[in-house]
């Protein structure tokens, strides 16, 4: 099969290039600055909306695993227009792209599409965010929607781990901790913490299948930014006494972040044999990987 990854030097972007090449794929690994290690690099930026049509009809892959997107929360709420043509307008050339060509469309979506009010959400409960990021991300589902044939929205909640352009909270706990550093973390804030190559197979997996729908492919814990620290501290062999409390008024975020966004996987669990994993089991993953 013929797999177009953009995004292939990201965090999640290029775990997918290397699980795709390993399971015999063709990957066509789109990219903005520095080409990917591997896959077949193609480049593009999806500011410019006129090329990212073009460049994916012309390429005729098979199916389409959209990772990038504009992810720095504080940032999608100072720089709106770029959230919004990276997120929505960009993810809608590429949902059109899709139907024009009949190419499977799997869209990384997020928890943040959710108020943060109750936790725990299933595929059917209603999206409202609270931030712009959330708002972008649930604009790029809805065009995903409307715009392509044959589409599967995945959700995922605090991807960490190994690679990407840059740090996430797991590698920045782990470097500080392991410098003797001290942390302040959040109590009062959940999520479903993801590892990077646990969602990686389960996205590869969703486009082999070629599933449709929405699908919340996240870790399958709930737990606070501060209990997520303390398990890695544990892992890791670090001292857990570095991590210090902290409350979300206390953060000096310019956007705002819901309180518990955290996933039911439960359907996930159903459908998919690359299951997501408990965050305990997904640290011991992480600390082999490094």
């Amino acid at each position: 099969m013929k797999i177009f990854v953009t995004g292939s030097t990201g965090l999640l972007g290029h775990q997918v290039v290397r699980l795709a090449l390993n399971s015999r794929h063709e990957v066509l690994a789109s990219y903005i600055g520095q080409p990917p290690a591997s896959g077949e690099p193609i480049e593009l930026d999806l500011l410019d909306l006129q090329a990212v049509k073009p460049t994916i009809t012309k390429l005729k892959p098979d199916a389409i695993i959209h990772t990038a997107a504009y992810t720095d929360v504080d940032g999608c709420e100072a720089n709106r227009d770029v959230a919004r043509k990276i997120n929505a307008e960009a993810t809608k050339q590429v949902a059109l792209a899709a139907d024009e060509i009949g190419a499977h469309l799997t869209y990384i979506s997020t928890d943040y599409v959710f108020n943060g009010e109750k936790g725990r959400y299933k595929e059917d409960d209603e999206p409202r965010p609270i931030d712009y990021y959330g708002l972008t991300k649930l604009e790029g589902e809805r065009h995903v929607q409307a715009s392509s044939r044959e589409w599967c929205v995945a959700r995922t909640s605090a991807i960490y781990g190994w690679g990407g352009e840059k740090k996430n909270f797991a590698t920045w706990l782990v470097d500080n901790l392991s410098s003797g550093k001290q942390v302040k973390v959040v109590t009062d804030q959940h999520v479903s913490p993801t590892l990077n190559t646990n969602l990686a197979e389960m996205v590869l997996e969703i486009s082999e299948k070629r599933l449709t729908g929405v699908l919340h492919t996240a870790g399958a814990s709930q737990v606070s930014r501060y209990e997520f620290a303390v398990e890695l501290a544990k892992v890791f062999d670090q001292d857990s006494g570095l991590i210090k409390q902290a409350k979300m008024e206390e953060m000096t975020w310019v956007a705002k972040r819901p309180k518990d966004s955290s996933l039911d996987v439960s359907r996930c669990m159903r459908l998919l044999k690359s299951k997501p994993l408990e965050v305990s089991e997904a640290l011991r993953v992480m600390k082999e990987q490094r």
